[in-house]
């Protein structure tokens, strides 16, 4: 093939193959760089093409693609993490000069001992490398291996190299660009989400605020006015609970609400059951689809986890120990109100309740069914 011809076939080669990549997805990096290096090989009629990269602080290199004329091995399984220790004279030509080129091994300067001797384990008669250079960043580099016979490298084949090096290298960096694009979503998105569990969690009990309640209880009756099931609503109050912070103070108070949010936490064990804090020492409880009986037993085994609790209270005038009050009320379906007006005579029908059983002398609960 006259030069003439050869460089209109390498120029439409080219143009072919920077299309592909132009072109390509992300998830198509790998196969796209595995398509070029093969075309390369063959159009160069070279034994071995391959890539390698460099990590951040150019101090190792990984054989990433390899392409490996038929009858020819394939190293790149063994050419993993390779340190600049190991090829001191190979690196420093890439880093200085951004190539490595051999026309013959025999003719290797005394520094590149180790690289003969590693040209020679993978029977490479002569060899070519041109770094992968993308923002005046090293990234690695492309080579090819001559190991049938020698092979003098002609200026315009190293100037064909480097074309293709710089495809490369652009498509590596693209990729890289979307990696960490995508790394810095994904962070942000995991932040934004812990925001979003921070903002709707109580900072002293670890359960859900007051902000989580008024979310949760609109989508429950909206949720419970679809499907025509009854949903309840307690209020719970800690019975006493200031005369308890008076005397015990403010750090034990803090400990005290704490083990009763987890043992009426525990109690309600389904995914459709919910608890916040409401403020100060009370608590209220979403429970859907249920009915009175269920919604009794809810609340007799909410009493009976805190009573359980034993925790100490002197001052009370109830029991020894903690106690909690609660006051229920279940919305029946067939309410057309709006939901706010849900929500406000749900409220006032619970909090009703609670007052009703705190006369009652407290440690007990009320349900308006």
């Amino acid at each position: 093939m006259d030069p003439k011809t050869a460089q209109i076939s390498f120029d439409q080669l080219i143009s072919e193959l920077s299309t592909r990549l132009i072109n390509s997805e992300p998830a198509e990096t790998y196969e796209c760089i595995e398509e070029v290096i093969a075309a390369i090989g063959n159009y160069t009629d070279t034994d071995r093409c391959y890539v390698f990269e460099f990590d951040d602080n150019i101090q190792n290199m990984t054989n990433t693609h390899e392409w490996v004329r038929d009858g020819y091995q394939a190293h790149i399984t063994d050419l993993q993490s390779v340190a600049l220790e190991e090829l001191p004279w190979f690196f420093e030509q890439i880093k200085t000069h951004h190539k490595c080129i051999v026309d013959n091994i025999d003719l290797l300067p005394p520094e590149a001992t180790a690289e003969r001797a590693e040209f020679e384990r993978e029977q490479i008669k002569s060899v070519i490398c041109v770094g992968l250079v993308a923002n005046q960043h090293l990234l690695g580099f492309v080579g090819c291996d001559m190991v049938r016979q020698e092979r003098q490298w002609t200026p315009e084949e190293i100037r064909r190299l480097r074309l293709v090096a710089d495809m490369v290298a652009n498509t590596l960096e693209r990729q890289r660009t979307y990696s960490e694009l995508i790394h810095t979503q994904r962070a942000l998105e995991k932040a934004n989400r812990l925001l979003q569990a921070q903002v709707a969690q109580d900072g002293l009990t670890g359960i859900a605020n007051r902000r989580a309640f008024d979310e949760r209880i609109t989508n429950e009756i909206q949720r419970a006015s679809r499907h025509k099931t009854p949903l309840a609503l307690l209020i719970i109050d800690i019975d006493q609970f200031k005369p308890y912070n008076d005397h015990y103070g403010h750090l034990q108070g803090d400990q005290a609400l704490k083990s009763v949010a987890d043992a009426m936490f525990d109690q309600l064990q389904r995914n459709t059951d919910f608890l916040a804090r409401y403020g100060g020492e009370e608590f209220v409880a979403v429970i859907s689809a249920t009915d009175e009986e269920k919604t009794k037993e809810s609340m007799n085994q909410l009493l009976e986890a805190v009573r359980k609790l034993k925790i100490k209270h002197k001052p009370s005038e109830v029991e020894d120990y903690l106690t909690i009050s609660i006051g229920g009320y279940i919305l029946k379906p067939g309410a057309d109100e709006s939901t706010e007006d849900l929500i406000a005579c749900m409220i006032s029908k619970a909090d009703s309740a609670l007052y009703r059983a705190k006369s009652d002398g407290r440690n007990r609960g009320y349900l308006d069914a």
